[in-house]
């Protein structure tokens, strides 16, 4: 059998096996080599038959032999000397799959398409186990180390995160000036983990990530990375059953589960809140009004982080920390925070955690609410796909409006997240509030329908996976504006 794969500066490839061909496209030349490589190593496996495989594209031509038993060998001779532009060596390089024996031949599977380039100095990569994307518990949460400059959907093309800078050369004369970095492989760029693409790098290929891969490692990259000082995050919108306490909940865990923790969820309601209800107890009753009373103690030198366990709630999946509202009820007087109690508790949470996320309960123009708002680096607004929702969050939106300065910069980096509150034909309405809202806002999420969403305590793994991914993308949009 024999494949020649022609593959163009933009990626994109036309196939021959045998006189049958294809089309297809990759993002970039160094995408296009692996998967062509791949393809003629499942074709070869399948047919049983060993396949001699001719590959052109900018870097310029060479043949191998790619065996039935999975291996391939380079049948031409070493490539003469070719014009390549700096774009595509860069892109061969980071593309490179580790070398395990420094002769030119054999070359280990799934390397040789990128050593026709350039050479690829030994950098082990652990063996990648198939996982259907966003499916595994364990894989919605694991962090991803780099970052990239693929734009993020919520920003309307703005680049989510940026790529590290890379260092000055070396100074003349060094040592260092021509050797690679063996550790410095940015994650974003690894084989695939997920699909089918993630089942055959396991066997021993190198395709590289889907979109949908990719994306998501860009949000995980995003939502993992820290930020210099405590960030407070309010949920707001008026309207009860607006989904603020569900917002609080996952962007809570969304942040604790890929930044390792340091993350309070705060229910900042004079009223009886609801978000004590929906997370799960530390085994006491403690709420605002017992830390009220501790506030001086832990702004000392003497207090001690573990000592904050005695007065907020430790959700031990999700790995942030709940702060209760006063949840007194009957004949008993509810107590009604101030404003300058909430200046109190925010120094003593913004000493011991790095992220805050408040929910605000219902009424705007109380004293905490205010408060709230002037410590607030960035506004969440949760729209249930219903009317009256919208038009809370409408409401809130203009009040930040005709607020000053920092409010009015609040609402202009403001993030609506739309809930779908019922299944099927919300899915329509949610589109429709997206689409309006967007216009007046930095960025709009959309979180499909769930059932653990709805009632009872709100559990991180209990959510499908496509809610769990949508929860990662509104915490992306969110983390642009801390």
């Amino acid at each position: 059998m024999r494949m020649t794969a022609t593959i163009d500066s933009t990626g994109a490839v036309h196939l021959d096996t045998d006189g049958e061909t294809t089309q297809e496209n990759h993002s970039t030349v160094g995408d296009a080599r692996r998967s062509v490589m791949a393809t003629a190593k499942a074709l070869a496996e399948q047919t049983n038959q060993d396949m001699q495989l001719h590959i052109e594209d900018p870097a310029g031509s060479r043949t191998f032999l790619v065996g039935a038993d999975g291996t391939s060998r380079r049948e031409s001779a070493a490539p003469a000397t070719v014009q390549v532009p700096a774009e595509s060596v860069a892109t061969a390089e980071r593309a490179a799959a580790p070398v395990e024996s420094p002769e030119p031949e054999p070359v280990p599977a799934g390397a040789e398409e990128d050593q026709a380039v350039a050479p690829a100095a030994p950098a082990p990569v652990e063996s990648l186990a198939p996982v259907a994307a966003a499916a595994e518990e364990d894989q919605a949460v694991a962090p991803v180390a780099a970052t990239s400059t693929a734009p993020n959907p919520f920003l309307g093309g703005r680049p989510s995160t940026a790529r590290p800078v890379a260092a000055e050369p070396a100074a003349a004369g060094s040592r260092r000036e021509s050797l690679p970095s063996f550790v410095d492989r940015p994650e974003v760029d690894a084989p695939a983990q997920h699909g089918w693409r993630g089942a055959l790098n396991s066997m021993g290929l190198s395709l590289a990530p889907s979109a949908a891969e990719l994306s998501q490692r860009q949000d995980e990259a995003a939502v993992s990375a820290h930020w210099p000082g405590p960030r407070t995050i309010a949920v707001l919108n008026p309207k009860g059953g607006a989904g603020k306490t569900p917002t609080v909940i996952c962007l809570a865990a969304v942040f604790a589960r890929l930044s390792g923790g340091g993350v309070l969820a705060w229910d900042n309601n004079n009223s009886l809140g609801s978000l004590g209800w929906r997370t799960f107890d530390a085994g006491h009753e403690a709420t605002v009004v017992d830390l009220l009373g501790r506030t001086e103690h832990f702004m000392t030198s003497d207090a001690r982080v573990g000592d904050l366990s005695e007065y907020v709630h430790h959700q031990p999946a999700d790995r942030y920390d709940v702060l209760r509202s006063d949840d007194r009820s009957g004949d008993q007087e509810r107590h009604m925070v101030t404003g300058e109690e909430v200046d109190r508790l925010h120094a003593v949470a913004a000493k011991y955690y790095r992220a805050i996320v408040m929910d605000s309960g219902n009424t705007e123009r109380g004293a905490n609410w205010q408060a709230m708002i002037g410590h607030a680096d960035q506004v969440v607004i949760p729209v249930k796909s219903v009317d009256d929702a919208a038009e809370g969050a409408s409401r809130v939106l203009a009040a930040l409006h005709t607020g000053d300065e920092h409010a009015q910069e609040l609402a202009r980096n403001a993030v609506v997240v739309v809930l779908c509150c019922e299944p099927g034909h919300q899915k329509t309405k949610a589109k429709e509030l997206a689409e309006e809202f967007a216009p007046y806002v930095r960025a709009v999420a959309t979180i499909p329908y769930d059932r653990a969403l709805v009632e009872g305590r709100v559990r991180f793994s209990a959510m499908s996976p496509a809610t769990r991914r949508a929860w990662l993308r509104a915490g992306a949009a969110v983390r642009e504006g801390l």
